[in-house]
């Protein structure tokens, strides 16, 4: 809970935390040097022009992999399928990730892909939507659209929709991101080839031990989506989190099962927001709880005087193309 030396937010400053990157209308927009990336001429992600020179000493081959100009960044007319996309940006990263001062952010390395989608639909030279696949810890220097799902477990206590608690996990203090910060109940990136609703049964068990039969009862409520820049201005990463809700049983613990969770609490809505104020959640986690807050009118207009603003920014128009259909091919069946 809030210490006296800490500074209590309002929940715009959270909002804003999360959704850093600059709206057209600010100022602070052209102090950022940013090109566009180009796929299927269609723009896809921000690249900062202190990368150019690492995608310019990569291009020193018999056939350059991309066309750069001074504001924006393409494939070469040779690679216009996902294989050659996606196995062109591989090699590149595998040179970059053994530059750990260059790029931070790649000593993350997950050895997981996400898709970048296109509004190409051609099966000839797309997968499942997507233009290529990239690691996951990359898609900030890309800044290419990003997935994953968050979950809400909840438990009743009373009639009305306010009356209820909240299951907080608290991260592991050995993550690479956010360490011992607060989280939602389950959440998780969604890997290409994954869809919402499996990766949000995978997570489950995964982080809290919920049986599938229970977890198979949440439903999925919404969307939030955000554009966050890094401390030093360099990344930039469009996200959209699909949100679930899971009420459960008053008589039902989750339980951490892998080392990301170190335990859960179950909160109620003041002592929810009384933490989110005191900024111990992970950004983008207070901003879900948020967004429980209003469906469930623990926020309302008049109990709160950015309300309006508040429900308006969790849901930020992200300008690159979306996934229409997700791709499955990973799952178990």
């Amino acid at each position: 809970m809030t210490t006296p030396t800490q500074q209590r937010l309002s929940l715009i400053d959270v909002v804003n935390r999360c959704d850093s990157f600059p709206y057209p209308s600010d100022p602070r927009l052209g102090q950022l040097s940013f090109l566009t990336f180009i796929v299927d001429e269609i723009p896809c992600g921000r690249i900062h022009s202190s990368v150019v020179p690492h995608i310019v000493a990569f291009n020193q081959q018999d056939r350059p992999v991309f066309h750069i100009t001074e504001t924006t960044i393409s494939f070469m007319p040779w690679l216009a399928d996902y294989e050659s996309r996606s196995d062109a940006i591989a090699q590149m990263l595998d040179i970059w990730r053994k530059d750990a001062k260059s790029f931070p952010s790649l000593s993350g390395w997950r050895d997981e892909l996400y898709g970048v989608y296109t509004h190409n639909a051609n099966p000839l030279t797309t997968k499942g939507g997507a233009a290529l696949a990239i690691e996951r810890s990359a898609c900030g220097i890309f800044g290419v659209h990003a997935y994953g799902v968050h979950m809400n477990g909840y438990v009743r206590t009373g009639p009305r929709p306010h009356q209820v608690k909240m299951w907080i996990a608290r991260r592991s203090a050995t993550k690479p991101t956010y360490p011992g910060m607060l989280d939602n109940m389950v959440a998780g990136g969604m890997g290409f080839g994954h869809s919402p609703a499996y990766t949000i049964l995978k997570e489950s068990m995964e982080e809290a031990t919920i049986p599938i039969e229970l977890a198979r009862n949440a439903i999925p409520v919404g969307t939030i989506s955000y554009i966050k820049l890094s401390k030093d201005e360099t990344d930039t990463q469009p996200e959209t989190q699909i949100i679930y809700d899971l009420e459960l049983p008053a008589d039902f613990t989750p339980i951490p099962c892998d080392t990301e969770v170190e335990n859960f609490r179950l909160w109620s809505m003041d002592e929810v927001l009384e933490s989110i104020r005191s900024g111990e959640f992970k950004p983008n986690c207070a901003c879900v709880c948020l967004h429980f807050m209003i469906r469930h009118a623990v926020l309302t207009p008049e109990n709160e005087p950015d309300y309006l603003e508040i429900a308006q920014r969790l849901n930020r128009k992200i300008e690159f193309p979306g996934c229409k259909e997700w791709p499955t091919f990973k799952e178990e069946h």
